[in-house]
């Protein structure tokens, strides 16, 4: 499948990456819209220390879920468009009990520390995926966490 990569500073091109297969707690997502942000703006000029080269970049999801895993909730189903909260967090550390689980000790925001969602399909843990009820592909890369 595509994807668009930041090889490194200032260098950007389309690649062929292998579509991801889920596990049991996974949804495969089928992206539709991706928002370009601040911090992937950052990534492209070198000025995201954060960021090991190449990553595919893109947090900001608006998606349709394509594949469901066996252990996931049935309320979530093929068809249904959603968004994707793109951070993962420990649930231990100070600002995890805290309720800041964007500042995470161990933090892997989706296109920062893990590649992200600029590509035809991603998998993701169902815990992270929010159904956008209501609202088409395109405002759920808008109103992304």
């Amino acid at each position: 499948m595509k994807a668009v990569q930041i090889k490194s500073t200032h260098e950007i091109g389309l690649v062929n990456i292998q579509r991801p297969e889920i596990k049991d707690n996974e949804l495969l997502l089928k992206i539709g819209y991706v928002g370009f942000c601040g911090s992937d703006l950052n990534t492209y000029r070198g000025a995201n220390a954060m960021v090991e080269f190449p990553r595919i970049p893109g947090h900001e999801i608006g998606a349709t879920i394509s594949e469901v895993g066996s252990s996931v909730p049935s309320h979530l189903k093929v068809g249904m468009v959603v968004t994707v909260n793109p951070y993962t967090n420990c649930g231990k550390c100070s600002s995890c009990r805290n309720g800041r689980v964007n500042a995470c000790q161990d933090n892997q925001t989706l296109g920062v520390q893990r590649d992200g969602a600029m590509c035809e399909y991603i998998a993701i843990p169902w815990e992270k995926v929010i159904p956008a009820e209501g609202i088409g592909e395109m405002e759920s890369a808008l109103s992304s966490q």
